[in-house]
């Protein structure tokens, strides 16, 4: 396994809820809610970028973005139920 590769395993099917206002995630409450489970499991401080205007229904699926170990990351979820959501995958954008 490489150093870019462990980071996955730590995010892979890790649930997390967070709230919504007017029926669409507050961006950054995402945003920060990646970041801190990221700094959690890695000791690891990292920047997240996901879009605007996200509902948070359950099948949804979102593509965040952020950079670990100097390479451009997507970070994938899912939502669960309504304003849960675990990472369901993190990719290197161009390994």
């Amino acid at each position: 396994m490489t150093a870019r590769a462990a980071p996955t395993a730590l995010f892979v099917l890790s649930t997390v809820a967070l709230g919504a206002c007017g029926g669409k995630v507050d961006r950054q409450d995402l945003e920060t809610k990646i970041a801190d489970f990221v700094a959690r499991q890695t000791g690891t401080t990292i920047t997240v970028s996901c879009p605007d205007g996200v509902k948070p229904d359950k099948g949804t699926r979102v593509r965040c973005t952020t950079v670990l170990s100097g390479a451009d990351t997507n970070i994938d979820i899912l939502f669960t139920a309504k304003g849960k959501f675990r990472i369901t995958q993190t990719r290197l954008q161009n390994p």
